[in-house]
Formats: C-alpha cells, sequence, structure tokens
C-alpha cells in the first residue's frame, strides 16, 4: 500500500472513529502536560473551552475505561443508525456542554461521560420518536444496559463525579433526537 492510498483509507474513516484514539492519546499526554486544567469550569469565561475539550480529558485510567467501553459501543450503535452521526455528535456535545456551563456546579468537569449520557439519552429517545424495528430495538438495548447506570449516576451526593454532567448530557441527547426527527429538520437536512 502506497501513501496516497494509505491516505485515502484514513480520510474516508468516519471522523468518529478517530474520536476514541484521540482520547486515549491525550490521556498519554496529559499525563506529561497538564491538559485537565483545560476542562468545563461552568460559568467562567476560561473554563467554556471545556465545553469541547471535556471529553477528551481524564483523570486516571480507571476513568477513561468507564468511558471508552460505553462510549464505543454507544458510538457504533449510533454510525448503524444514524446518517448524520458526526452532526449528532457534535451537536449533542455542544448542547450538553453548553447546558452544564451554565447551570453546571462549580467544579472542573472532564472526562467523555456527559457524552456517554448523551448518546444514551438520543439512544432511547430516538427509538421513541423514530418507532421503527432497528431505532426501538437499540433503544431498549441501551436503556436495559445504561438506564440504571445513568440513574445511579445522577445522585448529587455522589462524589467524584459529574453528576450535572451526566445529566446536562442525557438531556442534550434527548433534545437532539426530537430536533433531528422534527419536519424542520428533516426539511433543512434531510432524515438522520
Amino acid at each position: 500500500m502506497n501513501k496516497e492510498q494509505l491516505l485515502s483509507l484514513l480520510l474516508g474513516i468516519d471522523p468518529l472513529f478517530y474520536f476514541i484514539p484521540a482520547i486515549w492519546l491525550v490521556f498519554v499526554v496529559a499525563r506529561v502536560l497538564p491538559f485537565n486544567r483545560f476542562g468545563l469550569v461552568p460559568r467562567t469565561l476560561s473554563g467554556a473551552v471545556g465545553i469541547v475539550s471535556m471529553p477528551f480529558l481524564h483523570e486516571d485510567f480507571k476513568h477513561l475505561m468507564s468511558n471508552t467501553v460505553p462510549l464505543t459501543l454507544l458510538l457504533i450503535l449510533l454510525f448503524n443508525t444514524a446518517a448524520g452521526a458526526t452532526t449528532v455528535v457534535l451537536l449533542t456535545q455542544l448542547l450538553g456542554g453548553s447546558l452544564l456551563w451554565v447551570f453546571g456546579r462549580r467544579a472542573n468537569h472532564i472526562g467523555a461521560s456527559l457524552m456517554v449520557f448523551a448518546l444514551t439519552g438520543f439512544h432511547i429517545a430516538n427509538g421513541l420518536v423514530q418507532a421503527n424495528i432497528a431505532t426501538v430495538a437499540i433503544a431498549i438495548l441501551v436503556a436495559a444496559v445504561y438506564g440504571g447506570t445513568f440513574l445511579t449516576s445522577i445522585n448529587p451526593w455522589k462524589r467524584g463525579s459529574s453528576w450535572d454532567g451526566h445529566l446536562c448530557g442525557f438531556i442534550a441527547g434527548v433534545g437532539m433526537a426530537v430536533f433531528f426527527s422534527s419536519n424542520y429538520y428533516s426539511n433543512l437536512f434531510g432524515q438522520v
């Protein structure tokens, strides 16, 4: 395989398939450089960068693994059911991160769990609003696997957890599923 073929292959892969490796790469580099200071800190100008950067930042290996496994599964399900998977991911992160920035408790929020629960909310709500066999089956699977985790993860008394980030992500995911199924979105961009 020559350079042109390799480049063509890499550019042909959906950009979101780079997301998980990018999270791991940032984690490795963050062991040397203080990247975690770029997390989301609600209602601060410097903390607004975290709306975009927080999914790439993780405290430790356990934190990284607890997000990698569900995020990988949820992204695979999304790629196989939504034509606009990249748009879904970008908009749910922006909306969820913005909600957290406005309403979240004052802390340095890091990690991809906002995205995990955004995709959880998206898949469950998408199953309800699209109501076809594939999306309903995925909604049931996601609710069965991650529904209980979501309910226990929004406990405000659980220390060391961004419960408000989980909640904002879930709300953003539900909102995006409803938005993408609306006639307004469909008329502008086509069905997701």
